[in-house]
């Protein structure tokens, strides 16, 4: 007897389902062994702080030059 369209997709389809819900059940279990930075490191701690100074330092100069693009375009 021969599969019409619909039976075989659905049948491709569970069985993709299926090994989808047995992939995260197997890397669901280690979740909870992932390394997440909490801050307490030395190394974590100095990537954030140099990352909010050049952040700032960033904002600063984009302050800096859109002031100057004003002075300049009201210079008479």
């Amino acid at each position: 007897m021969a599969r019409t369209g619909a039976s075989y997709t659905d049948a491709v389809k569970t069985v993709w389902q299926g090994r989808v819900a047995q992939t995260a059940a197997k890397y669901g279990d280690n979740a909870p062994m992932a390394a997440v930075c909490c801050n307490a490191c030395r190394t974590c701690v100095t990537t954030n702080g140099i990352s909010l100074v050049l952040g700032a330092a960033v904002g600063a100069g984009a302050a800096v030059v859109e002031l100057g693009r004003r002075l300049v375009s009201n210079a008479p």
